[in-house]
């Protein structure tokens, strides 16, 4: 009995557990198989939001299309946007004189005329108690701005003559008036008066000296003054600052015209509309172009009111920068659009420099022929009638410019957003795709700037040679070298002669190389007698400092500076080497250089052209001449990877 109840116990209790068990892993599977019945439902529904989402079949040209989309270049982003103007709410102030205004002068009586009369009765006068000194200030003051200083002594003198005493003020307009005409000499000698008729300078009187020392190209005296004046306890008006500013930026000191402002800024005055837009110059002479447009809207939060000059001077800072070439455009239309502003002749000569340095030849033609139909339609009133500089710049844009077969969509492309409407084309429509018409098309130009009396200056025919070099157009540009500057009475200047020795180089023309260096040997010889110390003659200190600053604003302005002369030398040697002429090419570089020895010899990286001709014609002598001449350069051993003409 006890065997039967153990086997039935045994017998429960085994299926119980077998149930149990059979249970839980029932529950374990059906728990994966509801796992992947998640998963594979996830899957169906990821699936039928892709195939949702995928777009329609696209077609081949479909495919194509947006290949060429994406391939294609991306546009430039505009650094200025459509409404920058717009958005500053500035209130601009037109400084032009109206052309009325000038007719209604004409009818007006010569200043000469009322000056003259007056000095005539003021000597005829016998008794000179109706005349105050009042009366003689005004006299000179007269003389002063008429630039007649010779008359203006003459009154100073009168005042002497009939014992009354000058007054400061008169003294003043009397060195006002050396200074109108550029006589620092006697504006100094006046400004010494004062201590004999025991008066003492005022703000008006270091103004005026000031502004002679500045006028005679004299910054550094003019600075020594400035201070003199600053620890004598007179704070210098805003003028005399700008004054100051504008002398910096002429002798091409643009540190120190920031020193200048920012000292005014912090210590003096808040700067004017005169004073800002010097420093917006002082950024385009730099093409710091972020800078100036910062400036710029500093100037309008001042409330401060632009003027066409500032204008002009913002769209000149963005025209020195390629980068910026859309947004001188740009602000000149918004100018335009919201302000009323007229583009005159320096706007769009400004504009054409703009376009000769992104060499957009199509938007060249297209500003002259907006200013040739003006100035056909207003006559003497225009205001963009061309003039010598407007073809000079011009005939640049024809120089940079580079003809390709691709030119009209090109050009289409690059004036789309900066088009300019025209009623009549003085130009054809179509650019020129050869070299020749480019140079036809130029020698057009020149011929219609000559029979319109426009002035034939250095420039024009520097730009127009250099049209006909870069044009590759050999036989007209040695004719306009060796018989235009003489047809047109005009003297070469240094940049006349690096076009050519440049020519020289790249023709391997040994020739018409030595002509031309030549030419400019003469010409710096007679610059050194034109600005040396003449013989027999004492020189004092101060007209020694007016002679040295006449020649350093001659040289930077006619290309014959320190370091354009020794450029030119480098030039001339690299192009005598290229025509085999070691020899010579050795000689300019140990003696004409010496000339330069401030700015250092010269390295062989830029005398490589010699340096490889003596290697080609297994000239070791020539080149240890060489290496003892230049010192070694650091970037020499990879100098071979650079393409060199030779």
């Amino acid at each position: 009995m006890y065997c039967l109840r153990r086997t039935y116990f045994r017998f429960h209790f085994s299926k119980a557990i077998r149930y149990s068990s059979s249970r839980s892993g029932l529950d374990e599977r059906t728990k994966k198989v509801m796992e992947e019945i998640k998963q594979i439902e996830y899957q169906l529904q990821s699936r039928s939001k892709q195939a949702a989402s995928l777009p329609e079949k696209v077609s081949n040209e479909e495919i194509e299309t947006i290949y060429k989309e994406l391939s294609a270049p991306t546009p430039p982003r505009p650094k200025i946007t459509s409404n920058y103007l717009e958005q500053l709410q500035l209130k601009f102030l037109d400084t032009r004189k109206e052309q009325l205004g000038e007719n209604m002068k004409r009818q007006l009586p010569s200043s000469e005329k009322v000056v003259d009369a007056t000095l005539t009765s003021t000597e005829e006068s016998s008794s000179m108690q109706d005349y105050t000194v009042q009366d003689f200030e005004s006299l000179i003051y007269a003389n002063a701005i008429t630039k007649r200083a010779k008359e203006a002594e003459k009154a100073f003198e009168l005042m002497q003559k009939y014992n009354i005493s000058p007054s400061t003020r008169a003294v003043n307009h009397l060195i006002d008036a050396y200074a109108n005409v550029n006589d620092l000499p006697q504006a100094i000698s006046t400004f010494k008066r004062l201590r004999e008729y025991n008066l003492k300078p005022d703000i008006y009187t270091y103004s005026s000296i000031i502004k002679a020392f500045i006028a005679s190209k004299r910054i550094d005296d003019a600075l020594v003054i400035f201070e003199r004046m600053k620890n004598s306890s007179i704070i210098p008006s805003q003028p005399i600052f700008a004054n100051i500013i504008s002398g910096c930026l002429k002798a091409n000191k643009l540190e120190k015209a920031w020193e200048v402002f920012d000292t005014m800024r912090l210590s003096y005055h808040q700067p004017d509309e005169v004073s800002y837009t010097l420093m917006l110059h002082a950024c385009a002479k730099r093409g710091e172009v972020e800078k100036s447009l910062n400036l710029f809207e500093d100037m309008v939060n001042y409330q401060l009111y632009p003027t066409d000059v500032t204008f002009n001077v913002l769209i000149n800072a963005c025209a020195k920068r390629p980068d910026y070439y859309h947004e001188a455009f740009s602000l000149l239309n918004q100018m335009e659009e919201h302000y009323g502003f007229q583009p005159d002749k320096i706007t769009y000569n400004t504009l054409l420099t703009a376009c000769s340095r992104k060499k957009d030849l199509s938007q060249a033609r297209n500003i002259l022929n907006v200013m040739w139909n003006d100035m056909k339609e207003k006559g003497a009133d225009s205001l963009l009638a061309p003039d010598e500089q407007t073809f000079t710049n011009l005939l640049w844009c024809y120089a940079s410019y580079q003809p390709t077969r691709s030119t009209n969509k090109t050009s289409e492309a690059t004036g789309s957003s900066t088009a300019l409407t025209t009623t009549e084309c003085l130009m054809p429509t179509e650019i020129p795709r050869k070299r020749s018409d480019v140079a036809k098309e130029a020698r057009w130009l020149f011929k219609l700037a000559v029979s319109h009396n426009i002035q034939v200056t250095t420039a024009l025919l520097n730009a127009y040679l250099t049209v006909h070099i870069s044009q590759k157009q050999p036989t007209e540009a040695v004719n306009i070298y060796t018989k235009m500057f003489d047809k047109f009475a005009v003297k070469k200047d240094g940049f006349t002669f690096s076009q050519m020795l440049e020519y020289c180089y790249k023709q391997k023309d040994g020739v018409l190389a030595w002509k031309v260096w030549e030419d400019y040997q003469t010409f710096l010889e007679s610059k050194n007698q034109e600005f040396g110390i003449k013989e027999n003659v004492e020189e004092s200190i101060m007209e020694k400092k007016a002679r040295q600053a006449r020649k350093e604003a001659a040289a930077i302005r006619e290309g014959w500076a320190d370091q354009q002369q020794r450029e030119l030398c480098i030039t001339m040697a690299n192009t005598l080497a290229r025509v085999n002429d070691l020899k010579n090419a050795l000689g300019i570089i140990s003696t004409e250089l010496r000339r330069c020895s401030n700015l250092g010899a010269p390295s062989l990286s830029e005398l490589m052209p010699v340096y490889n001709k003596c290697i080609q014609l297994e000239d070791e002598e020539a080149r240890q001449t060489l290496i003892r001449l230049c010192p070694k350069n650091k970037t020499f051993k990879n100098s071979k990877f650079k393409r060199v003409y030779t």
